[in-house]
């Protein structure tokens, strides 16, 4: 399987990552970001491991969410294709998910 990570991803990703910047240490957000990228990197491997994420059921995509901490990581498969369309930390609004 191959991972695409799509622009509002990486858009949630960098507003989190800069978000926790102001209140940890470099290290620690290192050791986050790396656990965050290794699970990214099972998805392919798994693809359906995740939970159905019920919030996107209206989409018709079958997304599904696998959290890292309070990181939530949403996705959905296509063929032989993983999307990733959201990365963002859990305790931000759920309704600002993007699908």
């Amino acid at each position: 399987m191959r991972i695409v990570i799509t622009e509002p991803a990486w858009e949630s990703f960098d507003q989190a990552v800069g978000f926790l910047q102001a209140q940890w240490s470099d290290k620690v957000i290192d050791r986050i970001v790396a656990r965050i990228w290794e699970s990214i990197g099972l998805l392919a491997v798994h693809p359906h491991g995740g939970q159905v994420e019920e919030d996107l059921a209206y989409l018709s995509k079958g997304h599904r969410r696998t959290v890292v901490g309070h990181f939530e990581i949403i996705y959905y498969v296509e063929g032989d294709v993983v999307y990733v369309t959201d990365i963002f930390d859990s305790r931000q609004d759920p309704g600002k998910m993007k699908g």
